[in-house]
């Protein structure tokens, strides 16, 4: 996958060691969940272009959305002793005693929307920010009353933050009220969403939105929406800026109405890019943020002509 131009408005990655004269590259362990969605893949492509790019050998694996692959996998950088792990998601439970074990072997962990105790740098886009301008979207074009559902995946921490954000928020408006706390089926998310969104709107006729971590079950959901004749009435509201999420929000005549659109590929390459930072001794934050976007009805043509991650969709929605 080509390179991607990080935007102005993303955090600038630091210069990291370009070269390491005489000495050995470092071997660059990478660790991602599952490369499934558009996100997954794009920071997964994002990490390991950068490792290269700054001179690092790469060793990575793709967890297949299977919680004990991407725990063999930990295990497997860490038997074979590399320099670094940088970790893209995961399930907290799991992972975190295999992270354990790599620091307490000596080795450095970068992680990628992974909090946790074991990491010396989280790269993420601010979560808590992103997901409330979402929720703050659907609350005002709610008028501030209604039913509503919502998806998550429980057990992955920046699942957990946002579904907490979501709570959080609507604690200040009482009026809006969630029916349903549905899990979206990874694989499979789409049409499990659909069908589950047939149901629910079924069994409450007067439910207004749905409310998702993430863009895919929303993609499936808007679906049957439209299925349902009720585009007009109930309205979807994502997590990531997914490119067919973009294009649903940018048709009139979608229920799609608003998501956050993070930058995966800027995320991965940030987390690369302070890993090899980790390597040459300098100092990092505990925390790092790439920019996002909010898109609505009104301003999605104009972030897809912006973020370099839509070039591919660029000319078919222009």
């Amino acid at each position: 996958m080509r390179k991607m131009v990080l935007l102005a408005s993303c955090l600038v990655i630091g210069l990291a060691v370009t070269a390491f004269g005489g000495e050995k590259k470092p071997l660059v362990g990478i660790s991602i969940i599952g490369a499934e969605h558009n996100w997954d893949i794009n920071a997964f492509t994002g990490a390991q272009d950068k490792a290269r790019e700054l001179g690092a050998e790469v060793l990575a694996f793709d967890g297949e959305r299977r919680i004990e692959k991407q725990l063999s996998d930990i295990k497997t950088l860490i038997t074979r002793k590399v320099d670094i792990i940088v970790v893209i998601l995961g399930d907290e439970k799991s992972l975190v005693p295999a992270l354990k074990e790599a620091r307490e072997a000596g080795i450095p962990v970068v992680t990628a929307d992974f909090n946790n105790p074991y990491t010396l740098c989280e790269v993420q886009t601010n979560n808590f920010a992103a997901m409330s301008d979402v929720v703050l979207k659907m609350v005002a074009d709610l008028g501030g009353k209604g039913k509503i559902a919502t998806f998550s995946v429980p057990g992955i921490p920046v699942s957990d933050v946002r579904e907490n954000t979501i709570k959080l928020v609507l604690q200040s408006y009482p009026e809006i009220e969630i029916v349903a706390a549905e899990v979206a089926a990874i694989p499979g998310t789409v049409p499990d969403a659909y069908n589950k969104a047939k149901d629910l709107m079924r069994t409450h006729p007067d439910l207004k939105a749905f409310i998702a971590i993430f863009d895919m079950p929303l993609i499936g959901v808007a679906q049957a929406i439209e299925d349902e004749g009720k585009t007009g009435d109930v309205g979807c509201y994502g997590f990531d800026g997914d490119p067919t999420a973009m294009k649903m929000i940018l048709d009139p005549a979608s229920a799609y109405r608003c998501t956050a659109v993070q930058q995966p590929y800027a995320i991965g390459a940030t987390a690369a890019a302070t890993a090899l930072d980790v390597l040459a001794g300098k100092p990092v934050p505990r925390m790092k943020f790439v920019g996002y976007g909010i898109a609505d009805k009104e301003n999605a043509l104009e972030l897809i002509n912006t973020y370099e991650q839509y070039e591919e969709i660029r000319a078919e929605v222009n």
